[in-house]
């Protein structure tokens, strides 16, 4: 063995693993052949991908002073690296043995490596696995046992099946007087719970993670991802209202394409809404004063390959896919698309063109028509004729508001605006504004309320709105929301400050999170101090604002969301069925 004797004279010793636990299946008559201890190349790879795959084990769950240099002891059992022989005389090698069959195979070190970690972890359940193969796995068991039951219901007549993107006010048809035949009942439950899902993309209103927002995710270090697929946990029972916590997320690492980083699974707790954290600024000198378009990462990677060094190699690839993925969500945060086209027309002048859609990715998150959002107290730009009438109605109603308020708005339209004429430069321009209701939670007290008009009920301002005021005034130790209790002399309530007003893309800071849902994410610990405290502080100061996440260039309105994304997944986006970009 060549490679092995020229590291023990370079006076390299390594010391083994052993991966006592194995899913592998030991297929026969596999694709490409077998390797030669005869073929110095062969054995060299086969050296390559156990010197690399236990480098990430002992990153990953190694002592961290830890100076030792460590090799695989051989692949689990069942797993066999096999090589392909091109017509130019190169060799390219793969790891088969996954359950997935077969076929299915492992073309780096790296992508086992993910594997690897999850069989040397406590889990036994494969969608727990980050590695790219592990969710494909899962899936197809999935579609076999769905298979394997019989139908619930007989497929209904093309009349009476309701469709999945018929509006929530729709209802089912009338049953005639008498009780209906069993089936038909099924059917009406069925077309019922139909109604009431979340909207796609999403778990429902007011849980923290939907498709296609860009997070952080812990791996060793926190990384940013974007999410393709939200499944739910097996064996945990879903209902109405299950929070993040019942579901896996599949996630596409952000880097570059050319990288081929594998996709993996994630948990909740083990994420962040992209704006919790700031992103870097790029480390290396040669990406400063770029922009993600403007780098030539081909150039990049093929410098990196021609290292000799194996683990260089692959640090090189890692560092190269970090900084990608910082300049690729700087841009990405730049850009919004929209989906789910309601209505259009124009301004009344003629001079602008008016879309209304259902929904927008607004850099990192998804917001739709029902969301509440944080906003600015006073909109910037400048602003039409109409706007400033907005704006001067606005002045009077917000001239009393505390300085530290914080406004959320109830979106209720979603508008692009784009001019009637398009030429020069003009061709193209889109402007994005949201109008909505503007409320701000306040502690008020009950011997003194507000006057009568200005407190909504949460309930009838949607999800978000009526879980934010039950967990303040359920924590609140002096609340009073029900006058019972003479003790307690304040309450918590939504107070309207804006009646139907406007606000452009600059103004809306992001999402707005219910407390809980939120905290209980980012930072359990402090949710339950501020429970036990018995007061609640605002967690939106917890997140960053979406115009500081930028990377300086507004790149403005992409043509759906896998546009958007660009380059800097290695996998293809596709929107949740249901949703209909545009």
């Amino acid at each position: 063995m060549a490679n092995a004797g020229a590291q023990n004279d370079a006076g390299t010793d390594y010391w083994p693993i052993h991966i006592t636990r194995s899913d592998g299946q030991g297929y026969p008559n596999l694709d490409h052949s077998a390797l030669s201890p005869n073929e110095d190349q062969d054995v060299t790879q086969q050296e390559r991908w156990e010197v690399i795959v236990a480098g990430h084990l002992q990153n990953q769950v190694g002592p961290k002073d830890d100076k030792k240099q460590y090799k695989l002891a051989g692949f689990p059992k069942g797993y066999e690296l096999r090589c392909a022989v091109r017509k130019d005389g190169g060799r390219d090698y793969y790891l088969y043995g996954h359950p997935l069959g077969p076929k299915a195979n492992y073309r780096t070190p790296g992508e086992f490596a993910l594997h690897a970690l999850w069989l040397v972890s406590d889990s036994t359940d494969n969608s727990q696995c980050p590695c790219d193969l592990c969710p494909k796995y899962v899936e197809r068991a999935k579609a076999d046992r769905d298979r394997s039951l019989p139908p619930a219901l007989p497929p209904p007549s093309s009349s009476a099946a309701v469709p999945a993107s018929r509006p929530a006010t729709t209802t089912p048809p009338t049953a005639a007087p008498g009780n209906p035949p069993p089936a038909q009942q099924q059917l009406a439950q069925q077309q019922q719970q139909q109604l009431q899902l979340p909207p796609p993309g999403t778990t429902g209103w007011t849980n923290v993670f939907r498709v296609g927002e860009l997070v952080w995710y812990k791996h060793t270090a926190w990384r940013l991802g974007v999410i393709l697929a939200i499944t739910p946990k097996p064996g945990i029972p879903l209902h109405p209202g299950a929070p993040d916590s019942s579901y896996h997320f599949t996630l596409a690492p952000l880097g570059h394409a050319l990288l081929e980083q594998p996709s993996l699974v994630k948990d909740c707790q083990s994420m962040r809404p992209f704006l919790t954290f700031s992103v870097p600024h790029t480390s290396m000198d040669e990406l400063r004063d770029q922009t993600f378009d403007t780098v030539n990462w081909e150039a990049l990677a093929a410098r990196i390959s021609q290292d000799p060094d194996p683990n260089k190699r692959e640090i090189g690839r890692q560092m190269l896919g970090l900084e990608a993925s910082k300049m690729g969500a700087r841009a990405i945060n730049d850009t919004f698309s929209t989906f789910d086209l309601r209505a259009q027309g124009t301004t009344a002048d003629g001079a602008l063109h008016v879309q209304h859609y259902g929904g927008v990715y607004l850099g990192a998150e998804m917001v739709r028509v029902g969301d509440p959002v944080r906003v600015v107290a006073t909109p910037s730009g400048s602003p039409s004729q109409q706007q400033q009438q907005h704006q001067q109605q606005q002045a009077s109603q917000q001239a009393a508001l505390p300085p530290d308020a914080n406004l959320v708005m109830l979106v209720t339209e979603i508008q692009v605006l784009t001019p009637s004429s398009l030429t020069g430069d003009a061709r193209g321009a889109a402007t994005l504004q949201f109008k909505g209701d503007l409320y701000r939670a306040a502690r008020l007290s009950t011997a003194h309320p507000p006057p009568p008009g200005t407190i909504p009920s949460g309930e009838t301002l949607g999800p978000a709105f009526a879980e934010e005021l039950a967990t303040r005034n359920a924590i609140d130790k002096e609340s009073n929301p029900d006058g019972g209790n003479a003790d307690k002399a304040v309450f918590w309530s939504w107070v309207q400050v804006g009646a139907q007003v406007l606000r452009g893309e600059q103004d809306v800071q992001g999402r707005f999170y219910v407390t809980e849902k939120l905290m209980s994410v980012i930072d359990p610990a402090k949710w339950q101090e501020w429970v036990r405290r018995g007061r609640l502080e605002e967690a939106p100061a917890y997140l960053n604002n979406r115009g500081h996440s930028g990377g300086g260039q507004y790149l403005g309105r992409r043509m759906g969301r896998k546009a958007a994304l660009g380059n800097a997944v290695g996998v293809e986006f596709r929107v949740p069925p249901g949703m209909v970009e545009n």
